[in-house]
């Protein structure tokens, strides 16, 4: 990653932290979306056991071109932005690399979370000629066994193995810096073997690994995945002290101290507070549905939908406004189904530090 790429990220997060006070302090809304995320699809080739997307019966999805005109129209709105792909997987989505190579030519920032199944040479260059930002990989173990039993499917753990090592390959031979990071879901059946995660992690090459407990999403997970057993929270304590102190020896732990600290408390379903407060959801995400629909929390209803409208009328429409009302004052900001999500912003102390783990590891 380079300096120049954290430097203008720095003065954006300034500039949206100065809108966000004033929005706080005096009600005036001179806020943009930040925090932008597209789920392209909702289908998906493996069947993770916390995750519903792989059994709708229904799936409903705008087309490639509905998506470029949705990336261009934000664009036109905010100007230059990093938007950050996911699904579903979103490989299985048909055109999916069209999409990447016109955010490319159209010099708006991308980045992919993937279950690395589509790791092809022919994808993989593919990817690395549309210039992404980040490549991010779900792998939840380093045991096969763990890692594929919670995937629901066998044999994925070797496959993206080779995929990543693939990817890496060939990063370096076209001379780029992007960071490859892994993303566990902890849960029951893998939190005893978070340490190993790391050392593969490091062995395999990847630039950092980001870790986030599961959240009750599924009927297996209250079965199956939850951490709800005594001695299990105070093992967990106990691999958590192990991870502080291999991420302070220089393990390539992206995780915050506070994050990693709170897990016992989530799963404890105690109030867990390690980053911005209040919510900032309602300020600065914007998240495009598989069907168009714009939302900033999946606890809230849709803002708009880029079918009907602007990004720009969107945002700043009768939906938006209520949303960034409720969102400040909700009283589930610090409960287990969004305390330790992607919708948790994290402090300018937090971001400073995971910009200078980036920056030494790429």
């Amino acid at each position: 990653m380079k300096l120049s790429t954290l430097a203008h990220a720095a003065i954006r997060h300034g500039a949206h932290a100065l809108s966000e006070a004033i929005y706080l302090k005096a009600g005036v809304d001179t806020t943009k979306p930040l925090a932008i995320q597209g789920f392209v699809n909702e289908r998906c080739n493996y069947k993770c056991l916390y995750c519903d997307c792989w059994r709708k019966s229904v799936y409903v999805e705008i087309t490639i071109p509905e998506w470029c005109q949705a990336l261009q129209s934000l664009k036109d709105f905010i100007g230059d932005y990093v938007i950050q792909f996911a699904g579903g997987e979103p490989f299985v989505k048909k055109g999916f690399l069209d999409l990447l190579r016109y955010c490319h030519q159209h010099g708006i920032g991308w980045g992919v979370i993937t279950n690395g199944s589509a790791f092809s040479p022919a994808t993989i260059e593919a990817v690395i000629g549309a210039g992404p930002t980040n490549i991010d990989i779900s792998v939840d173990a380093a045991s096969a066994e763990i890692h594929d039993h919670a995937r629901g499917v066998q044999g994925s753990l070797d496959k993206i193995t080779e995929g990543i090592g693939l990817l890496l390959r060939e990063r370096k031979r076209h001379e780029e810096d992007f960071p490859v990071r892994i993303k566990p879901t902890v849960h029951l059946l893998n939190y005893r073997e978070l340490p190993s995660l790391v050392e593969w992690t490091v062995q395999i090459g990847a630039t950092t690994i980001d870790f986030s407990p599961v959240q009750p999403w599924t009927p297996e997970v209250e079965s199956h995945l939850w951490i709800e057993q005594l001695a299990d929270l105070e093992r967990l304590a106990q691999v958590v002290d192990r991870l502080v102190a291999m991420k302070r020896a220089g393990a390539p732990i992206e995780t915050s101290e506070a994050k990693l600290r709170s897990f016992p408390d989530h799963f404890a379903r105690r109030p867990v507070q390690h980053g911005l407060s209040p919510c900032r959801v309602g300020m600065r995400d914007y998240h495009i549905r598989a069907n168009g629909d714009v939302s900033v929390c999946w606890l809230y209803p849709p803002i708009g939908n880029v079918r009907l409208n602007s990004a720009r009328d969107i945002w700043y429409g009768p939906e938006a406004n209520r949303r960034r009302a409720q969102t400040v004052v909700c009283n589930k900001f610090r409960s287990v189904y969004c305390a330790n999500s992607c919708i948790n912003h994290r402090t300018f102390a937090q971001e400073v530090e995971r910009a200078m783990l980036m920056l030494r590891r790429t």
